[in-house]
């Protein structure tokens, strides 16, 4: 009796997960249908936007595809679009020669070479004003300078290197 119980309970819950998988086919076969209908509308509109643009192009127009007759079409539509926005501004700054950056722009502004110098050149025009600093503060300060670019680093194969004042930089100098 237990026997016939167990393959009675056995039939009840393949019954049961038939049913669910027939409420989950007919669900999955219901979006399945809203897609198709999606689809076949979208497939009206590629037909009606070929057919405006056969109509603007004067082109011969093909037979219009259906669901039961397939065709391939390939349409490339390419489209770029740059927009540049530019914006110049001038900022001033304004360095003393209090300090080293100061020191070497007024060096390299009044007393050296428009087409370029060399450290151990800067050292020497410093010094003739007295201010005396090495290679230790300067090289960092040249650094900074070109980084910022109130100075240009010239590349060439001779040592040491040399520097010059860009041309498009605005540069004063000022008695205080």
């Amino acid at each position: 009796m237990s026997e016939v119980l167990d393959r009675l309970t056995g039939l009840e819950n393949r019954v049961a997960g038939l049913k669910d998988w027939k409420q989950k086919y007919e669900e999955d076969k219901r979006k399945w249908d809203e897609e198709k209908g999606k689809l076949e509308k979208g497939l009206d509109g590629v037909q009606k936007l070929r057919e405006a643009l056969a109509q603007f192009l004067a082109l011969d127009t093909a037979p219009a595809a259906t669901p039961a007759q397939s065709t391939k079409e390939t349409l490339n539509l390419s489209h770029k679009e740059l927009i540049v926005n530019l914006a110049h501004e001038e900022r001033e700054v304004n360095m003393t020669t209090s300090t080293v950056v100061g020191k070497v722009l007024f060096c390299a502004l009044t007393e050296l070479k428009k087409d370029g110098f060399t450290e151990a050149e800067l050292s020497e025009a410093l010094k003739e004003h007295g201010w005396n600093h090495g290679h230790s503060t300067l090289a960092p300060t040249l650094g900074g300078l070109v980084k910022e670019g109130h100075l240009i680093r010239l590349d060439g194969k001779p040592k040491p290197t040399k520097y010059r004042l860009p041309t498009k930089l605005k540069l004063n100098v000022s008695e205080a």
